[in-house]
Order: C-alpha cells, then sequence, then structure tokens
C-alpha cells in the first residue's frame, strides 16, 4: 500500500480539478490528412452544443471537471465552440487539440482565460498544411496564443515519409521560436504496422530515441496495468455518452443528463491501449493511486 504521506496530501491539494472527461466533440475536419481517422462522408451542418444541459450535468456533481476538446476532427468547427469555452472556464478547466487554422483562434485567444485552459495541442500536419497554404496561419495563431500565456505545444504526427525531412522542419519551426514535438505513428503504412516497424534510424531522427529503446512503444502498452480509467478519467463520445475509455463501453451516463460517479480503477485487458488515460492526465492517475492507497510497481 501507497503510504500517505506530508508529501501525497500536498499533491492532492494542488490538483485543480476532480474529473478528466477526454470529449471527442465531432469526427469532421477541415484538413484531409491520408493517415487521419476523421470521418469524411458525413455532410451537412455542424450541430450546436447544448451548452444549458452540459452546465447543468455538471453542476449537479459538485465536482471541477478538466474536459479535453478533441476528437478525430478540429473543435473549431463547432459553431459554439468559444461560447462553450467561455461558459466552461467560469467553473471549470479545458484543454483542447487543434490545427490552429480557423479564423475564431485569435478570437478565442481574446477572450478566454489562459490559466484555465490546461493545455492547446497544436496540431501540426505540415504537409496538409502546405497544400492548403495554411503553414503560415498556423504559425501565426500558435504565436498568438503563445504570447498571450496560453500553455501551447506544436505536436507532428511522426508519419514514415515524413522522415527525411525532419531536420529541415525542425530548424524551421525554431526559427519561429516553436519547438516541434513528434508522436508515433498509429496504424498501417506500406503493409507496415506502426509504431512496431520504426527502424533504429527513425527513433533517432523522431527523437524518441532519445527517451530510451521502445520508449514510443511503452504508453501504448498498457496490458495488466492499472488504470484509472472509470474512476476520475473517462472518454465521452460526440453524442455525450460517458464511457470508462474507448475501448472499455461502461456507460456513465451522459454529459448533457446524468453523470455516474466513477467508483474504482481498471485493469487493461487489452494487448495495445491507442489512447491511455493514464498517461494523457498523469497527474489525476496520480491522484488515483493515492487516494485508493494502491503502489504500483513496474508500471
Amino acid at each position: 500500500k501507497l503510504k500517505k504521506n506530508k508529501a501525497s496530501f500536498e499533491f492532492l491539494e494542488k490538483q485543480s480539478y476532480d474529473v478528466w472527461f477526454n470529449w471527442d466533440i465531432l469526427n469532421r475536419c477541415n484538413l484531409d490528412c491520408t493517415y487521419c481517422i476523421a470521418t469524411r462522408s458525413e455532410t451537412g451542418p455542424i450541430p450546436e452544443i447544448n451548452i444549458k444541459q452540459l452546465i447543468s450535468t455538471l453542476d449537479k456533481t459538485n465536482k471541477i471537471f478538466r474536459i479535453n476538446l478533441t476528437g478525430s476532427g478540429e473543435p473549431f468547427l463547432v459553431p459554439n465552440f468559444i461560447e462553450v469555452c467561455q461558459k466552461l472556464t467560469q467553473r471549470h478547466y479545458i484543454s483542447m487539440n487543434s490545427n490552429l487554422t480557423s479564423t475564431k483562434v485569435k478570437e478565442f485567444a481574446s477572450r478566454i482565460n489562459p490559466k484555465k485552459v490546461v493545455t492547446i495541442i497544436a496540431s501540426l500536419h505540415i504537409k496538409e498544411l502546405e497544400k492548403h497554404n495554411l503553414l503560415d496561419t498556423y504559425i501565426e495563431n500558435f504565436l498568438f496564443l503563445k504570447q498571450k500565456g496560453f500553455n501551447i505545444e506544436a505536436n507532428e504526427v511522426a508519419y514514415p515519409p515524413l522522415a527525411k525531412e525532419v531536420n529541415k522542419y525542425i530548424n524551421y519551426f525554431k526559427e519561429k521560436s516553436i519547438h516541434l514535438v513528434f508522436n508515433p505513428f498509429i496504424g498501417e503504412y506500406e503493409g507496415k504496422t506502426y509504431p512496431d516497424s520504426y527502424t533504429d534510424e527513425e527513433l533517432k531522427i523522431f527523437g524518441f530515441a532519445k527517451k530510451g529503446k521502445n520508449s514510443h512503444k511503452k504508453q501504448y502498452k498498457q496490458f495488466k496495468k492499472i488504470c484509472n480509467a472509470g474512476y476520475n478519467a473517462f472518454a465521452v463520445n460526440k453524442h455525450g455518452d460517458i464511457y470508462r475509455c474507448n475501448q472499455i463501453k461502461d456507460k456513465f451516463g451522459n454529459i448533457y443528463q446524468d453523470i455516474k460517479p466513477g467508483t474504482e480503477m481498471t485493469n487493461c485487458p487489452f494487448k495495445f491501449c491507442a489512447c491511455p488515460l493514464k498517461e494523457f492526465d498523469k497527474g489525476l492517475f496520480e491522484k488515483a493511486l493515492i487516494e485508493n492507497s494502491i503502489q504500483l510497481k513496474n508500471q
């Protein structure tokens, strides 16, 4: 059992929110990356988020939430996205993933308190942005958000064909005062499955080797490891249904109706976890361990 010492209690006191929702608010995008899983078959207007019902449901819990507004799409496409963020950050915290190409980014930066935004993952997609002449837009919006005080990070998918140009792009963005981070590509390319198929040279090129051998794979291999999914971290689909995670479909209510409290941590039953909640908010994972008096070994 984990000894609840003074340091542990101090950690709990510093945690600003109680629960994390990873909310896939839509799966449509203005870009068309070859490696993306966004649905391109859907047509018609994108619906607004029902802010009144959302806030009412959250308030009933008497908890403070971190809500990650994401999905396999671009959140700024939601018509009332800024209004949603503004209302949520009056009491709660948000984080988000965006390709920063929207004309609404600067309005967001001017209206939202950066202290209530945990992080912005600025998804780069270099080749797609170049194709649509949007790279300068991305850079301008990134630097504007950074200047406004937002915690922002530029992330690019380590798509295998990009390997030969990595150094060029790293230096280019460095000149723009943007530190470029690569995330593993998960999927199939030329008959090979990634991230398992990266060569040693590719690991070095993309910067994964610096973190230790196979460390780029570690966060995705969670089989039998304990996770806080279903305790204080949950996945929410575009309809608002709340699940333990994206793969385990224990339902915990709906974000527009009623939220059922989490009761216990779980041991991951999957050989490969595409979206390990314990890795994407390590603070809440540590908090869950402390509250459940669990001491990890070889996690």
